[in-house]
């Protein structure tokens, strides 16, 4: 399902990413090929390009925000923590 104001929306996968950085993190693999096109292939691979899925996402500690986003909570709490030391 699509959410509401996308900001970072990925077609394949239809996921939100509260940041550019997170929406790069979750596509994977080699850029030659897509996932089905590497198995398809003799002898077959399967590192072709592809989207994380939801439970690879929270294995890497991303949780989706109020707005359906996925974010990155340990690294919004290292940048905050870096702006409180900027502002101490």
């Amino acid at each position: 399902m699509r959410p509401e104001n996308p900001k970072n929306l990925c077609s394949p996968c239809e996921q939100d990413f509260a940041s550019v950085t997170l929406f790069d993190a979750h596509r994977i693999g080699t850029h030659a090929y897509t996932y089905s096109e590497g198995v398809a292939m003799e002898p077959m691979r399967e590192d072709g390009r592809r989207c994380l899925n939801t439970a690879e996402m929270r294995a890497k500690g991303w949780a989706l925000d109020d707005r359906g986003r996925w974010s990155d909570p340990a690294a919004i709490a290292s940048t905050l923590a870096h702006f409180e030391a900027l502002a101490a």
